[in-house]
């Protein structure tokens, strides 16, 4: 019978980088370039299971500060769960998510996401999916029209290194307002700034900055790949817009990469998504992500509605949260205490759908999550309002 040990490591040690890389790359490979990378990752947490002595299953967990509903609340991301092909199919991923869970409560994290390599695995380990993410492609010439546009502002391009502070400043600015943002430690953020090899264009009006947006271009004739695209109003989205606009001789496409959810981007402009070249896809190149609460009773000071509500929550692996909460709206900031009355029960992936605000409560039966009457779902939405989560982070 194998030896089995799991180990806590500080930052991102090479073993667990070689397992994500075969798991996650192009294989065999220069493994050896990701690993130089690790001193931007000391924050994170490597845990590493031993079989026999030999590592053959890792999971990275990342902290990334995260607003939850108004206020900005410890979230822990988990990266690169890989287990070596060897050792696979033996539920090793399994302990290890045991283990994370232990991990993320001993370091005082609330809230916990991830990319998911199957939903459905996930969702077995309490977390929710949160809406697509979109990707926005058209031509620039159908966006032509926003040059004879004479608005009261200007847009300055840098080098990412140059505009780095400007860039990181604003969207700590935007995180304080949007529902589900999280950012990566200032550590690994200093990453892009000493290798990125975008530009950033930051929309200004009355030298204050209304938006700003970070991009490449692919080459002659191709594309723009924007990948973050942030404006604090409608004047930085059509300033950054017109900008966008004046490529139109230079490149066939525009790929705005990260539109968030709740975007409608084919309200901005008319005709932009007419032709072959325009439309809306959900964002290829990763699934929606995941998430979870990891400690009921600290979620208090939330922004919320009205009402009060007891909750009996049940959660197979954080059993901390197996008891009633007693959630309480006092002038629209969460109270959370325990109780011993019930009013309802919804399971910890039901509890964390109507905390990130992205689900219809009247699914929640056919999902297993809670059998709720009327009156409990009309209290539950009037204290927990619908939102839609929009993460931002990529790990």
């Amino acid at each position: 019978m194998e030896k089995i040990e799991i180990i806590e490591i500080d930052g991102q040690n090479d073993e667990a980088i070689e397992m994500a890389f075969y798991a996650f790359y192009p294989s065999p490979g220069d493994v050896d370039t990701i690993k130089k990378m690790k001193p931007y990752f000391k924050d994170d947490t490597s845990l590493i299971l031993y079989e026999d002595d030999k590592p053959v299953s890792a999971i990275i967990c990342k902290p990334i500060p995260q607003n939850v509903r108004g206020i900005i609340i410890p979230m822990c991301g988990l990266q690169n769960v890989a287990t070596d092909p060897e050792a696979r199919r033996k539920g090793y991923s399994k302990k290890l998510m045991h283990k994370s869970f232990e991990h993320m409560k001993k370091k005082d994290y609330v809230f916990s996401t991830l990319y998911p390599f199957k939903e459905s695995y996930y969702e077995g380990f309490g977390y929710i999916s949160f809406p697509q993410v979109k990707t926005a492609i058209f031509s620039p010439k159908q966006i032509t029209g926003l040059l004879k546009e004479d608005l009261p502002g200007e847009v300055e391009r840098l080098s990412f290194a140059d505009g780095f502070e400007i860039y990181e400043k604003f969207l700590k600015e935007v995180q304080n307002s949007l529902h589900g943002m999280g950012m990566k430690h200032t550590t690994e953020i200093i990453r892009y700034k000493e290798n990125s090899k975008e530009w950033v264009a930051i929309a200004k009006s009355e030298n204050r900055i209304v938006g700003v947006m970070t991009y490449r271009i692919t080459g002659f004739w191709k594309e723009i790949k924007v990948r973050d695209f942030f404006y604090s109003n409608s004047l930085g989205k059509f300033l950054l817009l017109q900008f966008l606009a004046i490529h139109a001789d230079q490149v066939n496409e525009i790929h705005l990469i990260n539109i968030k959810p709740d975007e409608s981007p084919e309200t901005w402009i008319n005709d932009t998504f007419w032709g072959e070249k325009g439309k809306i896809i959900s964002r290829e190149w990763v699934p929606s992500c995941m998430g979870r609460i990891i400690q009921v009773g600290k979620m208090s000071g939330m922004q919320v509605g009205e009402g009060e509500i007891s909750v009996k929550v049940t959660d197979e692996y954080c059993e901390w949260n197996n008891r009633t909460f007693n959630f309480k709206s006092n002038d629209g900031i969460l109270e959370v205490t325990e109780k011993e009355e019930t009013d309802c029960e919804l399971s910890i992936q039901g509890l964390s759908a109507l905390i990130y605000g992205c689900y219809t409560l009247d699914d929640f039966e056919f999902k297993g999550w809670g059998n709720l009457s009327l009156e409990h779902k009309i209290k539950l939405i009037k204290l927990f309002p619908k939102l839609k989560p929009f993460l931002h982070a990529d790990f």
